[in-house]
């Protein structure tokens, strides 16, 4: 197994597997698997050599071991989706367990069976990622689009089924995350808003996320700042006192560790950068548009883009 096009951190990854060859995912967060060729059998701890084809879609909680056999040769294009895109309400899967409710059972993994409108409009993404355009913003916008289309072109059942793996009280945990994360400033804070202590907070963040509540608020953080910089012309020392930095130096600081790079290096390179990444989202408006006119419509309607 050899992954290519891909680099630290990156939210798509092509993985091909030879015929007969054992692979075993190791998963930071949940993910979208799309078999273009060949056919795997995966394994969890509820179920044992489950047959996915070629064109099926796979979804992986990030908290499910499971490993994958290559029944023969296999193309894999693996998208990571951040769990704060299932708490948000403006997709529409999330209203399916008002009127539908959780799918009971010991699911560890969610598929679904081919779609072509789908599998065309991933190859689109995945002809973006080897050709090395890592543009995240514009995978982020491919991926809610995916996900908004699951939606649309599955029944109720199937699209529950597919996403009942991530729906339990780790889900309502989550929920309750996201809902306040941008309410406080410290994990301190955060457990007491929730109806935590700080222990019983912290064992279950770690079970969930993998990761310290800390680091993971942190990361939260410089994300929040990242766009900030990115986006607005706010000054750094604003920007310093609106995040509670007690010096414009401890902010400069801040960026140097989470970008590798100052603040005003940091939004003169995507300044720099502005006019390619505008002449590529355009590019890819038109070819939803001319492809999916009826995705395009909603897809503007939600705002996510």
């Amino acid at each position: 197994m050899y992954p290519v096009f891909s680099k630290e951190g990156s939210k798509i990854e092509t993985i091909r597997l030879s015929k007969g060859e054992e692979y075993t995912p190791q998963f930071g967060c949940t993910v979208l698997c799309f078999i273009f060729s060949g056919a795997i059998d995966i394994t969890s701890k509820n179920i044992h050599n489950k047959r996915i084809s070629k064109e099926e879609i796979l979804l992986i909680p990030f908290h499910t071991p499971c490993q994958m056999y290559a029944k023969e040769d296999t193309t894999i294009l693996k998208i990571k989706v951040l769990q704060n895109i299932f708490v948000n309400e403006k997709m529409p899967f999330m209203h399916l367990l008002e009127g539908y409710g959780v799918i009971k059972g010991s699911l560890d993994f969610g598929t679904l069976t081919p779609n072509q409108r789908i599998t065309d409009f991933v190859y689109i993404l995945k002809n973006y990622s080897e050709n090395e355009l890592n543009c995240d913003s514009l995978f982020e916008a491919h991926i809610s689009v995916i996900l908004h289309m699951i939606s649309a072109f599955y029944s109720k059942r199937e699209v529950t089924e597919f996403f009942s793996p991530i729906y339990s009280s780790d889900f309502e945990f989550s929920i309750k995350i996201y809902e306040n994360i941008d309410k406080v400033k410290n994990v301190k804070e955060l457990a007491k808003l929730i109806n935590y202590s700080a222990s019983g907070f912290e064992k279950r963040f770690k079970k969930i996320y993998n990761t310290s509540p800390y680091e993971w608020l942190m990361e939260h953080k410089s994300k929040k700042i990242y766009h900030e910089i990115i986006t607005t012309k706010k000054t750094f020392s604003e920007l310093a006192y609106e995040y509670d930095f007690s010096s414009p130096a401890h902010f400069n600081n801040f960026c140097l560790k989470h970008f590798k790079t100052t603040p005003g290096q940091l939004r003169k390179k995507i300044q720099e950068q502005v006019v390619q990444i505008s002449k590529t989202k355009l590019h890819f408006f038109y070819v939803l548009y001319d492809c999916f006119p009826k995705v395009y419509e909603d897809f503007c309607f939600l705002n996510i883009c």
